[in-house]
């Protein structure tokens, strides 16, 4: 997903099978996307409309608001059915409040791609005015974040194309639909809703925002409806916050300071742009109960911005010591309750510190961790870095058996209790990298780790950056097997038949479902194929017969245009042959005889 504000210059026709719709209250479908749905319907999908809200009226003053409920969703109701939808679905919590009852309009979100499985989706923009849109927002993304390719959700989310719609406020669409011809449809839509008209000045508004959208867009095009393309990848590798930067908006966030005190260990030499980048991550984190102790590995002594929120405790190592060297140094001179690691050329999402202060409150926790996208930059000449690929390698629950075989937690997803570390004692500093792994293993044998399944950093992979000890393909290093092999063998006594088998297993049967749903979608990718290749080769016969139906037209009207041509030179032919006639004395004379005759 790309940051361009810029609407496009054209229209773009939407298709869909069976498109739900998720309205956080009576109107907003209508409101933002009642144009598209009546062309969803028209064509034959089958639209679906979740409400989240009971309609009861939130902060408004009502005198009785069982029987404004009641009308309300008789009027969405009637609105749709206008439209062509008569598939409703009603979640029922209350107006008003859904920023409080975000994990149960989660969980209606849920049940409804459950039961629908759309291709389409329809949600409502983070960019809205209201908290109950952003928390309808919130919500959908509590719910596709968490995705990591197995379960029936997933499946079901596997393909599905999200639009997100405007709907009290205007975005910054990607995506622009001519909805020309069903403004008609759209007004009496919203005048279905008698009771909001009452209240709002919501006819002028609608048809006032789809006029908006139309100035990028030829004069044919009198009123069109903005949307923002997004795709689950967007929500399960971007925090909250970072998608709606994305977006183009502002996320909200609230300042956590109650809570454990967290010592976050930054690792830097000689990156200055990368470390100030870091930095600022952590500067724009809602949580302020934190600490920097900024290590230098015996580069360049960094710079450090002259304000800044959190106290920064430096460590300047005179010589380089290494990864290991430096993470030891800094847990030495850390002081908080908790410690986390951010490697300067890494970044941390504004929850990151706030979610992970949240998991180690969980009964029993001493080391808790979250999920980091990958992000891969590459260097534009005209722009700097900027990002070519972003994925999610790793997102696994805590296993320490597999541990013992592989690492698949980042280091910068961690919070770790500052007493367990000491009690495990320091980094390896014989490992020229891997350190972090082996103290995992370590940690994983005296406590058990608790895994929030949610992106909340980035573990960034420069192209061509240099200066990095793992590049985009770790695997490809010359040392990189045989220091793995000397952290298994250190901790090889720690591993069991039964456990290794049980991995081995684990993993092959992750890779047979991986090349099941691979082959899978390799198969519906070439019957999609075959069938675009069946309907090319129809369309060219289509065209073929057409050009030669043309072509005989063509051939007719010319040859009927020939025959024309002989027609006007025979009627020439006789016209002069008639004057020459006329000319004679002959004919003179039979004139005259024709007049003495009366005739």
């Amino acid at each position: 997903m790309r940051l361009n504000l810029s609407p496009p210059g054209a229209t773009t026709r939407v298709h869909a099978r069976r498109a739900l719709v998720i309205s956080p209250h009576f109107d907003d479908d209508v409101l933002g996307c009642g144009g598209l749905i009546a062309q969803l319907a028209a064509s034959g999908a089958q639209v679906r409309v979740l409400f989240l809200t009971d309609g009861s009226g939130g902060e408004e003053e009502v005198a009785d608001r069982a029987a404004y409920a009641e009308r309300r969703h008789e009027e969405a109701a009637r609105a749709l059915a206008i439209l062509g939808v008569t598939d409703l679905v009603f979640a029922d919590l209350p107006d008003g409040a859904l920023a409080s009852r975000v994990d149960e309009a989660a969980a209606a979100i849920g049940r409804a791609l459950l039961a629908h499985a759309p291709d389409l989706l329809l949600a409502i923009s983070p960019l809205e005015i209201s908290a109950d849109h952003r928390a309808a927002f919130a919500a959908l993304h509590t719910v596709l974040t968490p995705l990591r390719g197995d379960g029936a959700l997933a499946a079901a989310a596997a393909d599905l194309q999200i639009l997100l719609y405007e709907a009290n406020h205007p975005a910054f669409p990607d995506v622009l639909v001519d909805v020309s011809a069903e403004v008609d449809l759209i007004r009496r839509a919203i005048e279905a809703h008698a009771s909001q008209l009452e209240r709002h000045n919501y006819r002028e508004m609608t048809l006032g925002l789809r006029s908006l959208r139309t100035a990028s867009l030829p004069p044919s095009v009198t009123a069109a409806e903005g949307y923002r393309r997004v795709t689950v990848d967007d929500f399960r590798t971007l925090g909250r916050a970072a998608m709606i930067r994305r977006l183009g908006g502002v996320p909200e966030l609230h300042d956590v300071v109650d809570g454990p005190r967290i010592s976050v260990v930054v690792r830097t030499k000689d990156r200055p742009q990368l470390l100030a980048e870091a930095l600022q991550s952590l500067a724009a984190g809602s949580y302020r109960r934190v600490e920097v102790v900024l290590v230098n590995d015996g580069g360049t002594p960094p710079t450090v911005p002259e304000v800044y929120p959190f106290p920064i405790v430096r460590v300047e190592l005179g010589t380089n010591r290494g990864r290991a060297g430096a993470a030891s140094a800094g847990v030495a001179a850390a002081s908080g309750d908790w410690i986390a690691f951010l490697d300067d050329d890494d970044l941390a999402e504004p929850e990151h510190l706030a979610t992970l202060a949240g998991l180690s409150t969980a009964s029993g926790a001493r080391v808790v961790y979250t999920d980091a996208a990958v992000g891969i930059y590459e260097l534009d000449p005209a722009r700097g870095w900027r990002e070519a690929e972003r994925r999610l390698p790793y997102s696994r629950d805590f296993d320490p058996e597999l541990l013992l075989v592989d690492n698949y937690i980042p280091f910068n997803t961690l919070l770790i209790e500052r007493r367990l570390l000491l009690e495990a004692g320091d980094f390896d500093a014989e490992l020229p990298f891997f350190e972090d792994w082996d103290m995992l293993i370590r940690l994983s044998a005296l406590a058990t780790f608790h895994h929030l399944p949610r992106v909340t950093a980035e573990y960034r992979h420069f192209r061509s950056g240099g200066n990095q000890v793992f590049g985009e393909r770790p695997a490809e290093r010359a040392d990189f097997l045989a220091v793995k092999a000397r952290v298994i063998a250190k901790h090889h006594r720690r591993q069991s038949a039964e456990g290794i088998a049980r991995v081995v297993g684990g993993l092959r049967a992750e890779a047979v479902t991986a090349a099941e749903a691979a082959a899978a979608r390799t198969a519906q990718l070439e019957s999609e194929r075959r069938c675009f290749g069946d309907r090319e080769a129809a369309l060219t016969a289509d065209r073929d017969g057409l050009a030669a139906a043309l072509a005989e037209h063509r051939a007719a009207v010319r040859e009927q245009g020939e025959h024309i041509a002989r027609l006007h030179a025979e009627i020439e032919r006789l016209n002069s042959v008639i004057a020459a006639m006329e000319d004679t004395k002959a004919w003179r004379l039979h004139r005259a005889f024709e007049r003495l005759r009366g005739r």
